[in-house]
């Protein structure tokens, strides 16, 4: 009834047009959001204000969604462990000298924390300041005294993320350093009297914590050491414990939300880098050349906005502009955007890090100056910025042109060609074979006789309704297969070396464009057309189906890359090695980078997906160990292995009875550029959406 009151003085028609969002989309949402509520939940991002997550709880109590909100969460608390009032104590200690020692704990605050507490300054009149950290940072060149700890992957663990839901983390290597755990080293200086570091200490001291706390609490049948190595097997163990009942919403609290103050300038989103995170990833090569799943800019960060907000600025993109906001500034690429919002700009965290290595050093622009403190609504969320033309320009790298839209060709032609193919849920319920009947046709007739594949024939099938883009396949196939970093310099010339990348098409307009996304691979064609203009037979074709490269025959003529009409062909101009010499020459593990089982290119060789073939034949001499025939589905590829949406299938086409068969068969599922007759052994299943 209270909320009856409280919205009786508004419209929907006035909300939409003060929002600027479509009417019909409004009353779209909210007809959905009746039609199935008690099964429908709002969220609310973690970036937004808290007003805003008072305003999303209470239309959930209206549809009737907090039924859906999870109770196994009551005994875990993710909430921030200092607030405003907190740092600046902190800070006004430090910088009046009333703090003799600072202990930063796997932390890096003179990057992270917005200028406005100048805690870098106060950090200079500390006497002693330690830092355990994994790496070089901006804080530990300010430390008098920087203790290297291990690696993630070095290091024991454990976790409680939600109410019975206990996890572990164990070492998959020995430190290759002189490092320790930083929990171990925390455990010494507790109780210094008694404890000595070594090694194990952590360890002994995680077993201890799991025998008294999680293995009593199961009174199993089984001693403490079965159950810990069955710990250690299955990675989590659940544990019945009490739930606290979800507690009522008070209505008062959405009455005391405060009017949104008037804003006249820009809104800025400041936003972690998918790849570098919060800069803490930024040392690494492979994400920094790993490009966004959207824009496609590699070795950068940018100032995202609409066609409409450049063109009220009068800049374009790779046009440099000035952010003004909280009384600091920063200078910025632009990137023209379709789908932002008009008056908002959007910059991603992460970048512009000093003393952290090589491959992280002055890339991109340090954002966080421009973040608003704790006590704002949202640090996140910047209003009132100023962005001014400084006449400058920088050039944005990416690898995949961004201005499509402009050009009806291109925006046409993935679409016209087959390359992408798309329907609705409504279409396919209609008629599922309606992808089919787009396909009649495509594939010419052949005057040479089909070649039959008795045995096993390797196969893939990707479903582009469960692929999300995220990449991960990308750095996978990067690891797997020592695929090398050339650097931005290269990129912009189109020497990127990814054998698998994430293709990206837009459609309908730049207000409201659609994005549809697309792994591309080698496509291992049965008629492939790189092999038959090779002239010295490196690529060729093997009994299982295999589109083969043999690395010591290549001469370089990138006559193949120039017929592949996949583009999925890549040539090492240069010997990438060489980037690491130095680490040759001072015995750093630089090898221990490489997979062994893949063999490191050289300068002049052309290279491409295999489709993992290593792990082909290590599973075909495992078969034969075994005494047995080798199966379809003894072989993951590393892409399918790293998918977390299982979007990947790989297997023996010729078995009937496997997945990848299964897929291939899919009404849905098309080859991309069949027309050309290069029977490609990549089956897509075209993406369904709602409307």
């Amino acid at each position: 009834k209270r909320v009856v009151e409280l919205l009786s003085g508004y419209s929907l028609s006035e909300f939409a047009e003060k929002a600027s969002v479509n009417l019909k989309d409004v009353r779209m949402l909210a007809s959905d959001l009746l039609k199935y509520r008690r099964s429908a939940i709002v969220y609310a991002g973690d970036k937004l204000p808290m007003d805003v997550h008072i305003a999303v709880n209470l239309l959930n109590e209206v549809i009737e969604g907090t039924n859906l909100y999870r109770t196994d969460q009551s005994t875990v608390t993710n909430y921030q462990l200092s607030n405003e009032e907190d740092w600046e104590s902190l800070i006004s200690d430090m910088d009046s000298g009333r703090v003799g020692v600072v202990i930063h704990f796997d932390s890096n605050p003179v990057y992270h924390l917005p200028q406005g507490y100048k805690y870098a300054s106060a950090l200079k009149k500390v006497e002693t300041v330690v830092t355990l950290a994994q790496s070089h940072t901006e804080t530990t060149q300010m430390s008098n005294w920087v203790l290297p700890i291990n690696h993630d992957l070095e290091s024991w663990n454990d976790y409680k993320t939600r109410t019975g839901f206990f996890s572990m983390q164990q070492p998959v290597i020995y430190p290759l350093y002189s490092t320790r755990q930083k929990e171990a080293v925390l455990l010494v200086w507790i109780d210094q009297d008694t404890k000595k570091f070594n090694e194990d200490l952590y360890h002994n001291y995680l077993m201890d914590r799991w025998q008294n706390e999680i293995y009593k609490k199961l009174n199993l049948a089984v001693d403490f050491k079965t159950f810990w190595y069955s710990a250690l097997h299955d990675g989590v163990v659940f544990v019945d414990e009490l739930v606290s009942s979800i507690p009522s919403y008070k209505i008062d609290a959405f009455y005391n939300i405060p009017k949104p103050p008037r804003t006249n300038g820009y809104t800025l989103i400041l936003s972690q880098s998918y790849v570098a995170g919060d800069g803490r990833f930024s040392n690494n090569g492979w994400l920094q050349e790993l490009p966004h799943p959207v824009t496609k800019v590699v070795w950068d960060n940018y100032v995202a906005m609409s066609q409409r907000t450049a063109g009220t600025l009068r800049v374009n993109s790779n046009d440099v502009i000035k952010l003004s906001a909280n009384g600091r500034e920063v200078k910025l690429p632009v990137l023209i955007q379709p789908g932002m919002a008009d008056d908002t700009v959007m910059v991603e965290l992460g970048y512009g890090r000093t003393n952290t290595g090589t491959v992280a050093d002055e890339v991109g622009v340090n954002a966080n100056v421009l973040m608003n403190s704790f006590k704002s609504p949202s640090r996140w969320i910047v209003s009132n910025v100023l962005l001014e033309p400084t006449g400058e320009s920088y050039q944005l790298v990416t690898t995949m042109e961004h201005h499509s839209l402009d050009n009806v060709l291109l925006n046409e032609m993935p679409f016209n060609r087959g390359i992408i193919r798309e329907g609705t849920l409504h279409e396919y319920e209609k008629n599922p074979d309606f992808i089919r009947k787009e396909r009649e046709g495509d594939r010419p007739k052949s005057i040479y006789k089909k070649f039959e594949y008795t045995g096993i024939k390797w196969a893939m099938a990707i479903d582009l309704n469960k692929c999300t883009g995220c990449s991960i396949c990308v750095i996978s196939c990067n690891a797997e297969n020592n695929i090398p970093v050339v650097g931005k310099d290269q990129v912009s010339v189109g020497r990127e070396m990814q054998w698998l990348r994430i293709d990206r098409y837009y459609s309908g307009s730049p207000d409201l464009p659609r994005v549809s996304l697309q792994p591309m691979l080698c496509q291992q064609c049965d008629n492939a057309p790189c092999e038959n203009v090779c002239p010295v037979a490196a690529t060729t074709h093997s009994p299982d189906g295999l589109n083969m490269m043999v690395y010591n025959r290549c001469v370089g003529t990138r006559y193949c890359s120039n017929n592949c009409p996949y583009k999925v062909r890549r040539f090492n101009f240069f010997n990438f090695r060489d980037h690491f010499e130095s680490g040759y020459y001072n015995q750093q593990p630089v090898d221990m980078m490489y997979n062994p089982e893949v063999t490191v290119r050289s300068r002049g060789v052309m290279e491409k997906c295999t489709f993992c073939i290593q792990r082909i034949i290590e599973a075909k001499q495992e078969a034969i160990q075994e005494g047995r025939q080798l199966k379809g589905n003894d072989v993951k590829t590393a892409c399918q292995q790293a998918c977390p949406a299982e979007a990947i299938t790989f297997g023996d086409m010729n078995d009937p009875e496997s997945e990848v068969s299964k897929e291939r068969e899919h009404p849905l599922g098309y080859y991309v550029l069949e027309s050309l007759d290069t029977v490609p052994n990549v089956t897509y299943k075209a993406k369904l959406r709602n409307t």
